[in-house]
């Protein structure tokens, strides 16, 4: 409390209790000082700063006193310091006993102190406040900002699709004209060789008729000129009757339903020349179909076990991404893109060697050494299994390659153990011979330029369909070791080198594309190969009784 009444009242020295001389008094101790007593005061170095006033001004003295001192519990004086080792208020009396050697400040410093960190405390908050002000502000301009912009994106989204939209059907409506227009003309001409035949069948039956007639009443004498008649007739009656067959078109479909928003996105990422959320319409359509993309590394999309089965012969893709695969157990399954055997088949012979016609019929083999058959199977759309053809008894069927045109290239090996390939029709009648190497044949492929591969142990042959010579690849090198190899739709030829685990893609001009370094889970004694390439441009590899499926292209 203050003291300024108690000092104006009471007279004596609140050291030595004296009242002689009782004329100051110390703002800062709230004390009344004699003469003697205020000389000691001001030689002690902790009140050498305090204030020591005339006791007639102590009233106004108090007045400007900013610290409410209270009474110390053990001395009866004012509390003057702050011990900082108790965090207690103490007196003067308090400093020489039971706070001897604590340590301590006086109040009003201690206050001043407490009273600037406090200040600086609220003026920090205060200046936080301000901050979030700020902030808030900041907030709600971007906040319109934003959404404004975001408004304005989806208008250009609306603007886009709705271009897609317009596009797509002009697209749709193109297709269509084209595939109407191939279709007509492909019927006409199948109808012309239609009617030409028939026309030649009719008029070749007339004709037999009649010189049958002639020659069932014909006497001894005559036959001599009739001989001739018939024979001459016979010369007559010939007709180049080769079927020119249509391709079937072959139609790339989706593999997945979760892939349509991936393809959706390449589309527009190349309408748009940018990513989508900087959506911006153009009117640029030129989505390249006809150049491959490769991936950095190899995508397993799919592990396949068939069920029941020991060891995979071989492979043979549909163009509605479906796969048949031939197996030791002398079946054929038909797998679908999920894996799923959708039909499976109990063959006669081993199905060693397949390929897939235009028309969508199978071709089996049985391959060399196993039951050493010369027939060729046919499974029909149907799944009919039929002989498709019967080659020499003293050759064996091995590899098996469609062509585009509907025909077939069959590799054998022959009587003396020399490998062929022979140019098929779709009837399954000899062509002509493509090409005759010294060693077994094990492997035969064609690409979309008509170019036959045909591999033994040492190289790969480069021909055409007449037989021609047109390049040959040594396996050394890189290439030493390649098992396997197909021909994508880009005419590139992907070869599998099973002692290194790694595909190479080369173009039709031998240059190297690409070089994938394979990285599956097998065990050692496992032998695993390339098997095909889907419709939609996923390789298929055969693993014993495993199917990888691996996407290759972006």
């Amino acid at each position: 409390m203050a003291l300024s009444k108690q000092v104006a009242v009471e007279k004596c020295c609140d050291f030595c209790e004296s009242d002689v001389n009782v004329k100051w008094f110390c703002r800062d101790c709230v004390n009344n000082l004699c003469d003697q007593c205020r000389r000691t005061h001001t030689r002690i170095p902790l009140c050498k700063t305090h204030v020591i006033l005339p006791i007639s001004e102590t009233q106004a003295a108090t007045l400007r006193r900013t610290t409410a001192l209270f009474d110390c519990s053990e001395h009866a004086q004012s509390c003057q310091f702050q011990c900082r080792t108790c965090n207690k208020q103490i007196c003067v009396l308090c400093l020489t006993s039971s706070h001897n050697k604590h340590d301590f400040l006086a109040l009003d410093q201690y206050a001043k102190s407490i009273r600037e960190n406090l200040y600086l405390t609220l003026n920090s908050k205060s200046n936080e406040v301000h901050t979030i002000t700020e902030t808030l502000q900041t907030l709600s301009t971007h906040k319109q900002t934003y959404d404004d912009w975001m408004n304005k994106k989806l208008s250009e989204v609306d603007q886009v699709f709705e271009h897609l939209a317009d596009e797509l059907q002009r697209l749709r409506t193109e297709i269509h004209d084209k595939i109407d227009q191939r279709k007509n003309h492909d019927i006409i001409t199948m109808d012309l060789q239609h009617k030409r035949a028939y026309e030649f069948r009719e008029r070749l039956q007339y004709q037999v008729k009649v010189l049958s007639s002639e020659l069932d009443h014909c006497n001894d004498h005559d036959l001599a000129n009739l001989k001739l008649k018939i024979e001459t007739e016979c010369n007559k009656l010939r007709e180049n009757l080769t079927l020119d067959l249509p391709k079937f078109p072959c139609l790339r479909l989706i593999r997945k339903e979760e892939e349509h928003k991936d393809i959706l996105i390449k589309v527009l990422t190349k309408i748009m020349k940018t990513d989508l959320f900087s959506l911006k319409t153009t009117t640029s359509f030129d989505v390249d179909n006809e150049t491959p993309v490769f991936m950095e590394d190899l995508h397993l999309d799919l592990t396949i076990k068939l069920s029941g089965c020991k060891y995979i012969w071989s492979m043979a893709g549909c163009d509605d991404g479906k796969m048949w695969v031939g197996t030791e157990d002398k079946k054929l399954r038909l797998v679908d893109n999920f894996g799923n055997v959708v039909k499976c088949l109990q063959m006669t012979q081993s199905a060693a060697h397949l390929a897939v016609l235009t028309s969508g019929e199978v071709l089996c083999s049985n391959g060399y050494g196993i039951d050493r058959t010369s027939t060729i199977q046919k499974v029909s759309l149907n799944f009919d299994v039929t002989t498709f053809t019967r080659l020499s008894q003293a050759v064996e069927v091995g590899p098996l390659a469609s062509t585009k045109h509907g025909n077939v290239l069959v590799g054998i090996r022959n009587s003396i153990g020399r490998g062929e390939v022979l140019y098929l029709s779709h009837s399954g009648k000899t062509i002509n011979k493509v090409a005759q190497v010294t060693k077994e044949v094990e492997k035969v492929a064609i690409n979309e330029e008509d170019q036959v591969f045909v591999k033994d142990s040492s190289c790969i042959w480069i021909m055409s369909l007449k037989g021609e010579f047109i390049n040959q690849i040594e396996l050394k090198n890189e290439l030493k070791g390649v098992r396997g190899f197909v021909c994508d739709r880009f005419s590139n030829l992907v070869c599998f080198r099973s002692d290194v685990s790694s595909i190479r893609v080369y173009s039709s001009h031998n240059a190297l594309l690409k070089h994938f370094r394979l990285h599956l889970k097998s065990g050692n004694d496992r032998v695993i190969d390339i098997g095909a390439i889907d419709a939609n441009d996923y390789i298929w590899l055969k693993e014993e009784e495993t199917i990888h499926v691996l996407k290759y292209l972006v």
